[in-house]
Order: C-alpha cells, then sequence, then structure tokens
C-alpha cells in the first residue's frame, strides 16, 4: 500500500483512510497507532475464521467498527483482512458467531502484555485524576452530591 502517514497524525491517534469496504463505509490504518505505546503490528492479537464452520451470516463483518473484516463477494463470507485494526483484548466478533467460527488467542497472551509493559501502572496515571476528584467531593453533601 503506497501511503505515507504523517508523525504528527500518528502521534495524535489519527489514522488515515485507506479506503472504504464492501458496504462502502471508510476504512482506517489503525495499526500506525500504538497500543499503550507497543507497536501494534508487534501484537498478534487478532480474529482467525474456522471456515468449516462460519456459514457467512456476515455478523461479525457488520458489526466490527474497527474494520478488520472485509467481505468476500466469491466465498459469500467474510475474512480478515486487516487483522492490526483489531482492538487489543476485543473478541465482540467471536462472542456474537452463533457458529463459533471466529477464534482469538487465548486471554493470558493479553494479560501478559498488561503485566510485562507496565499498563496497569499507566492506566493509574491516567484515572488518578477521577480518584483524587472523588475523594474531595467526599463528605461534601448537598442536593447534587447526596
Amino acid at each position: 500500500m503506497g501511503y505515507s502517514v504523517p508523525v504528527m497524525a500518528v502521534t495524535r491517534g489519527e489514522a488515515p483512510v485507506i479506503g472504504k469496504d464492501a458496504l462502502g463505509r471508510p476504512v482506517k490504518d489503525l495499526s500506525v497507532i500504538p497500543w499503550w505505546g507497543l507497536d501494534r503490528k508487534k501484537i498478534e492479537w487478532y480474529p482467525s475464521i474456522n471456515y468449516d464452520r462460519c456459514v457467512g451470516c456476515g455478523i461479525c463483518f457488520i458489526t466490527c467498527g474497527r474494520r478488520v473484516f472485509e467481505w468476500d463477494k466469491e466465498m459469500g463470507k467474510p475474512v480478515v483482512a486487516r487483522p492490526y485494526n483489531c482492538m487489543v483484548g476485543c473478541s465482540t466478533c467471536a462472542t456474537l458467531c452463533s457458529c463459533d467460527a471466529i477464534e482469538f488467542p487465548p486471554k493470558d497472551y493479553v494479560r501478559r502484555l498488561v503485566i510485562e509493559n507496565g499498563i496497569i501502572r499507566k492506566a493509574f496515571e491516567i484515572t488518578k485524576p477521577l480518584t483524587e476528584n472523588a475523594k474531595k467531593t467526599e463528605g461534601t453533601e448537598s442536593e447534587f452530591n447526596p
């Protein structure tokens, strides 16, 4: 794919639009956005489809907001076209698949990434101001804070 991504766009969390899917919805290359500071393309978290089980209903293709899937018109079934667009830890498509045709790596894979890369600490840093605000409002009952 011969496109370039401006560095500023990536650092602000923006992803380039790289086309449209079979339904005409815009498709972004979300793989250029790091996940908690990690290169998304180095994280092996994305769905795989067992075509022996897949009936081709398309619920995964339709509901995935990150456009991981594309529709193969010849097969009449979805394909994983943009694996690194998948949100690390998300498995909504597998949950919705009534045929159990979609699989992901074990949850322990993601949990290990979280622990090994200090992501819990990073999350606490982000939510700390929220906790501090909650402590400041304790004992300040009013009609707005009963």
